[in-house]
């Protein structure tokens, strides 16, 4: 199928490793020429001018920055950290969180695997339940989601984390509506959004969360190490940073009072870790800038959408059953098919060292799916080769 030439345009300015296949945007995105441009120029204004890029240039970089990803997340720029991952931002939040014994961590059964450990370790040490949600994954509808939920709550529930997309199958979970139901149940809701921003709307007013942490490496397309922490109005200042540096030693009364060292000093004893390369960090708006050049949100968003229709066809046909729904309001650009047992999924990295093709096997409590990140930049011959690839390997004779 020939692709429209607009995005035969927008594909030549991004970085793409020349004879592969790219279907894990789900990971970390390829940059964009133009971004990679903007942050390669940064970095030889710090290596010819470090302490002046440090001290004076830098900092007025990152408050442009925060205020361009602000404006995109529809939240109050005071209320934003900006830091290197979405790990980094949860275990902020969670090694903050001071909860009595006994007191339950409400999650589900789709939790990336990290925040699985995280959650796990921290409630050896300090005497916490965590309880899951089992997701009704292939649902369609989003009241059945809630209503998992709403069963799973006890009055000894304390926290709600959820991932705002789950990175196993692409469920998209009702947010908003998980958010009003912890308030109304006393608990703190905090939400993994590591895939959404870029791939689904992200009005963190409207979906009202007291945590919100996620990557801009992802779908945004912005540069590695870039991430963000929300932490809602008050809440913030229940937040611990993990590292003491400089940033610490404010009186509270200062704590959203703006520094000369960029962002107020609530914000820079979280972000301020000594001398480290921030210039990802400052390319924010030039990453947004190029988002509205391929035609905005919902022009990404639709030729998402058609590219994740042609990749659910091509999983049915190679018999796996669909694990992500097609109503658009809990699915987006990122679609997986389940195996019917995982001794059926090829083995890690096969399809990239037999065919050059980055997809993922993604795993959850013994099942395995073929995820494939249907993002802007791939094209319906791309997911085609990966459908030959997938039969050449269930034509293969197991356990030879």
């Amino acid at each position: 199928m020939n692709e429209p030439r607009h995005w035969q345009a927008m594909r030549r300015l991004v970085h793409r490793e020349a004879g592969a296949v790219n279907l894990n945007a789900g990971t970390m995105s390829p940059t964009p020429k133009p971004v990679l441009e903007e942050v390669t120029r940064l970095r030889r204004l710090q290596a010819a001018g470090p302490s002046d890029f440090l001290w004076r240039q830098g900092p007025v970089l990152l408050e442009a920055s925060r205020q361009r990803l602000a404006e995109y997340l529809s939240c109050r720029r005071d209320e934003l950290l900006l830091l290197s991952n979405v790990t980094w931002g949860l275990n902020v939040v969670a090694n903050s969180l001071d909860l009595p014994v006994g007191s339950e961590i409400l999650t589900t059964d789709h939790e990336y695997g990290a925040m699985d450990l995280l959650w796990r370790r921290l409630s050896e040490r300090r005497g916490w339940r965590v309880r899951r949600v089992v997701l009704p994954y292939r649902s369609e509808r989003p009241d059945e989601i809630v209503r998992a939920f709403e069963a799973a709550f006890t009055r000894r529930t304390r926290v709600l984390f959820f991932s705002h997309v789950t990175s196993t199958t692409g469920l998209v979970l009702p947010a908003g509506r998980l958010c009003r139901l912890a308030r109304r149940r006393g608990a703190v809701s905090v939400l993994d959004g590591a895939h959404a921003p870029g791939m689904v709307p992200v009005d963190l007013r409207k979906i009202g969360a007291d945590f919100y942490a996620a990557n801009c490496h992802k779908w945004m397309m912005a540069p590695a190490t870039v991430g963000f922490l929300h932490a809602r109005g008050s809440l913030r200042d229940r937040l611990q940073p993990p590292i003491t540096s400089w940033g610490w030693g404010y009186q509270p009364r200062l704590a959203h009072v703006s520094t000369p060292w960029g962002g107020t000093h609530w914000q820079q004893s979280h972000e301020f870790h000594g001398c480290e390369d921030r210039t990802p960090q400052m390319v924010l708006g030039a990453t947004l800038d190029f988002r509205n050049l391929l035609g905005g949100d919902l022009v990404v968003a639709g030729r998402c959408r058609a590219l994740a229709t042609h990749a659910r066809r091509r999983l049915a046909e190679l018999g796996l059953t669909p694990a992500t729904p097609e109503n658009p309001e809990l699915s987006g650009a990122l679609v997986a098919g389940e195996f019917a047992s995982p001794e059926q999924a090829p083995p890690d990295h096969w399809l990239w060292n037999n065919h050059r093709i980055e997809c993922p096997i993604t795993r959850s409590d013994g099942r395995a799916f073929l995820r494939i990140s249907a993002a802007w930049f791939v094209t319906t011959g791309e997911i085609d080769k990966l459908a030959r690839a997938m039969r050449h390997w269930m034509k293969q004779p197991k356990g030879a």
